[in-house]
């Protein structure tokens, strides 16, 4: 809540009354610690009521990636950006000891004096391309991940009442969803099973973890059911060691990063473009990050921001909620 009020975002404290007042559709029982559905003790209250949450009426969330993913395409293109789809990154060219460009799949090369890898789960990969992971402290992995889809309970309009909820006694977020469906993810509790994949080869069906996630958030919402037809998308994060994303140079010059975003630094991709050019311009006119971090001034806040915080050497930050909360 401190950070909350020194950026002076609108925020309200809910007690218990407060929560059923605005969403009487939540159970405010406490279910903490997060289990599987198979435990002791499964869908049994551990306390008569949570203790209370936090209602920011500012947040919100993207309900169409793929349309804003485009619009930033055209954006790109209108500044005279190019894009080549469904091309494969197989070698990352050097030369006289820098990065030269790309070579993709089909023989086509690229010459570019700077490469970003900005490769999603693939990161790694290409690091490794690049030969610049065993000189990273903190490493990336792709971690499989199921969301659920499912229909809110009869009666409700979820799209209309429903909010972006961030649930650590049942470990589980959900938001409203496109066709008055409800989106549900892991927070990633001790208790669900991680399981790292090689991004090219994966299982993409879903399993009993998409059914102890409905089964959690019916804990939450009053009425919810677990319909027959799994629904909803089986894929990946890109996850750094402590769940906190790179945006760094890295031992090759010209190579750069901007990796480890771990599912939850979608809408700040803007601000990550500006810190990505500030940092690459200012490396490539001889600041030494790895000694005196680049400081980026935010102009909607007016802050400055140390973007050593996200440097490939730093040790694992304890702070980090080792999960997609970030």
């Amino acid at each position: 809540m401190t950070s909350l009020e020194d950026l002076g975002i609108d925020f309200e404290e809910l007690d218990i009354e407060g929560i059923k007042k605005k969403f009487p559709f939540l159970d405010t029982r406490k279910y903490f610690p997060v289990k599987l559905p198979d435990d002791p003790g499964f869908a049994e209250p551990t306390g008569d009521v949570v203790d209370g949450a936090i209602f920011i009426p500012e947040s919100g969330h993207i309900s169409d990636p793929q349309l804003s993913t485009h619009n930033l395409q055209r954006a790109a293109e209108a500044r005279g950006g190019e894009f080549i789809f469904n091309a494969e990154v197989v070698e990352i060219r050097k030369k006289d000891g820098k990065v030269a460009g790309v070579t993709l799949k089909d023989g086509t090369r690229i010459d570019a004096p700077i490469v970003v890898n900005v490769a999603g789960p693939h990161s790694y990969i290409i690091n490794r391309m690049a030969g610049v992971e065993e000189g990273m402290n903190i490493k990336t992995r792709a971690l499989r991940q199921e969301v659920c889809h499912v229909p809110p309970p009869d009666g409700i309009d979820y799209q209309k009442e429903g909010v972006m909820i961030s649930d650590g006694d049942i470990g589980c977020y959900s938001r409203p969803e496109t066709g008055n469906h409800i989106l549900v993810g892991s927070e990633d509790p001790a208790c669900d099973e991680r399981e790292w994949v090689d991004p090219d080869n994966y299982d993409k069906n879903f399993s009993k973890q998409w059914t102890a996630q409905v089964l959690r958030e019916a804990q939450r919402i009053k009425g919810l059911r677990v319909p027959n037809q799994m629904q909803g998308v089986v894929d990946l994060y890109d996850v750094s060691d402590d769940w906190i994303p790179i945006y760094d140079q890295s031992d090759l010059p010209g190579f750069y990063m901007a990796v480890g975003t771990s599912g939850n630094q979608y809408k700040n991709a803007p601000v990550v473009g500006a810190m990505m050019a500030e940092l690459i311009d200012k490396v490539e006119a001889g600041c030494d990050h790895d000694r005196d971090p680049v400081q980026f001034y935010m102009k909607y806040t007016g802050r400055t921001f140390n973007m050593g915080f996200y440097s490939r050497l730093r040790k694992i930050n304890p702070d980090s909620s080792f999960s997609v909360v970030g």
